[in-house]
């Protein structure tokens, strides 16, 4: 009998549960081996943490694992320099379900489910144990609290992937979700279920973070990469504007807004809050933290991951030659620098070198005519510069590989590169911290609600608010580089791209380049046919659009297990 990922889950949680078992416990109810021993759960809160830690370093894996190498690339905000690890699929969005990826997606993310639904049903069988303290009572709540923001986070991600569609209608709140469990199957037979509607998904993501926000309310957490109330607040927002949910968005927003304590931090500490350094800075709501090994480890779960491998920079060395700063496999799409209102026309290294073009880079620096979070986002060939190993090189176009350098503008990515060593100095490891939750999103998320709500000059207030910090001006005052309406002219070159008249959607794209972020707008607001007309091609091939793309396929394993699933439409 083949094994669904959800039977999987479960035998994942029988075998880290031994390590909290006494040596005279049985491991499996001998009546019914397919039932849960009582003896093997953690008696005690402080039984708890293990498993709590265990949780978050599933954040590692899902996060560093798949998310900065495949999401950009099905935003086409980067390209990649050579065909493998399924990288033309994921840039073309042309995934089917044999795809390794597309089953790892899925499976990581419910292996995280499964483990906080375990966690959930030790928690409220030590509760029920009662004689607790009082202050053993309140830690069963921050772990049920911080549990439960995380069994969201992670359906939140399924829903947005392998829903059926975008919400972009009530109506669409009936289409096919995903297998939903709220609990820790008893027997493997409870592990086989069909598809929730895409409503019952998001009634799930959003009783449960509800549920923490009331849980955490008020608790400060020494570990700063700790789910707190705020963190909790901000993905409620997130979660009633994917499910156009305005009002409620509004109020719970703005809450995070005057009440988190957090404000956007300087265009300076911004650019330079992706690379291991200013981490969780004051803007910062949510990280997962990542920590150095010189060593290496043996583990994501408990040092920085290896992801980076793909995302180096080239620059040139002490004698002039240009080398890449690891394997250097994904660079920044050729229509990137356009968008963010760089005349990118030099794609040989000669014409990037040349005087005229170097001047007119810097010039359009100094007097901010360019996007200056392009800058965030991308190193500019022969124009930025690292400090690799105490010493200061130019940056030189990237490594691209089989694909034809002389035609590729390829710019390095900034944004989650490691550009203080060399990578073979690493061992495999970093300790680059991935932001998933900042004031800026709480901004323009509230700046959508706001709009949806007809009130436009609020939402263009907070619109401006982080144009104005990309500009380097004070953030709370107008400035000359505001937005006038929701409808004012963008940086991007081409009047004709999708964003060249929407502020509020183009400062998302810029704002949140590379971040993993862009792929979940583009299938929200419906701009799979826009992207694809402006992108027009990556490295594998031309770009054509298909609306069931917005929907990942459900792999072949999962659907040879579970005889009551449904492929997606398309598939």
């Amino acid at each position: 009998m083949k094994m669904n990922i959800k039977n999987h889950v479960r035998l994942v949680f029988i075998t880290s549960l031994l390590m909290f078992s006494s040596c005279g416990d049985e491991f499996l109810n001998v009546s019914d081996p397919l039932v849960l021993s009582e003896g093997i759960f953690p008696q005690e809160v402080s039984d708890l943490e293990p498993i709590m830690v265990d949780i978050y370093g599933r954040l590692q894996e899902t996060y560093y694992g798949t998310y900065m190498r495949l999401w950009p690339l099905m935003s086409h905000n980067r390209d990649h320099g050579y065909n493998g690890a399924q990288y033309n699929e994921f840039a073309l969005i042309e995934l089917n379900p044999n795809l390794s990826n597309v089953n790892n997606v899925w499976t990581r993310h419910y292996l995280a489910v499964g483990k906080c639904n375990e966690m959930l049903a030790v928690i409220e069988k030590i509760s029920k144990k009662g004689g607790l303290t009082i202050s053993q009572m309140n830690k069963l709540d921050e772990y049920e609290g911080q549990t439960l923001f995380m069994r969201a986070f992670n359906y939140f991600y399924l829903i947005n992937l392998y829903g059926e569609s975008p919400i972009l209608t009530e109506a669409d709140k009936n289409k096919m979700g995903v297998p939903l469990w709220d609990y820790a199957p008893d027997i493997i037979n409870e592990t086989y279920k069909p598809r929730a509607t895409q409503g019952e998904v998001w009634d799930l993501i959003i009783s449960d973070l509800k549920a923490a926000e009331t849980l955490l309310n008020g608790v400060v957490f020494a570990e700063k990469a700790r789910v707190n109330e705020w963190a909790v607040k901000s993905f409620l927002g997130k979660a009633y504007i994917f499910t156009l949910q305005w009002d409620k968005a509004r109020d719970v927003l703005k809450d995070v807004i005057d009440n988190s304590g957090k404000q956007l931090v300087s265009y300076d500490i911004l650019r330079n809050s992706f690379n291991g350094q200013n981490k969780f800075n004051g803007e910062s709501i949510f990280e997962v933290n990542s920590t150095y090994d010189p060593l290496g480890g043996t583990s994501q779960f408990n040092t920085g991951a290896d992801w980076m491998k793909g995302i180096s920079v080239s620059y040139v060395d002490a004698n002039g030659i240009e080398v890449c700063n690891g394997f250097g496999n994904f660079f920044i799409h050729d229509m990137t620098m356009p968008r963010y209102g760089f005349n990118s026309t030099a794609t040989t290294t000669a014409e990037q070198k040349d005087p005229a073009y170097l001047a007119y880079s810097l010039q359009v620096r100094a007097d901010k005519s360019v996007d200056p979070r392009l800058y965030v986002t991308a190193f500019q060939p022969y124009v930025d510069s690292i400090n690799y190993i105490g010493n200061w090189r130019k940056i030189a176009k990237g490594r691209v590989e089989s694909y034809n350098a002389e035609t590729s503008k390829a710019w390095c990515i900034h944004k989650y590169s490691v550009i203080d060593r060399y990578w073979g100095d690493l061992n495999g490891w970093h300790g680059i911290n991935m932001i998933v939750m900042r004031l800026a999103e709480v901004y323009l998320l509230y700046a959508e609600a706001q709009m949806h709500l007809n009130q436009t000059v609020v939402a263009l207030e907070y619109v401006n608010k982080v144009h104005r910090r990309a500009y380097d001006m004070p953030v709370h005052t107008p400035s000359p580089f505001d937005y006038e309406s929701l409808s004012a002219r963008t940086k991007t070159l081409d009047p004709t791209d999708p964003l060249a008249n929407d502020p509020l959607k183009y400062e998302r794209w810029a704002e949140f380049g590379g971040e993993g972020v862009w792929w979940f707008d583009v299938r929200r607001f419906d701009l799979g046919q826009e992207e694809a007309t402006y992108y027009q091609r990556v490295k594998g091939g031309v770009l054509e659009w298909r609306d069931t793309k917005y929907a990942m396929p459900i792999s072949t394993t999962e659907m040879n297990a579970n005889s009551q699933m449904i492929q997606n439409p398309g598939y």
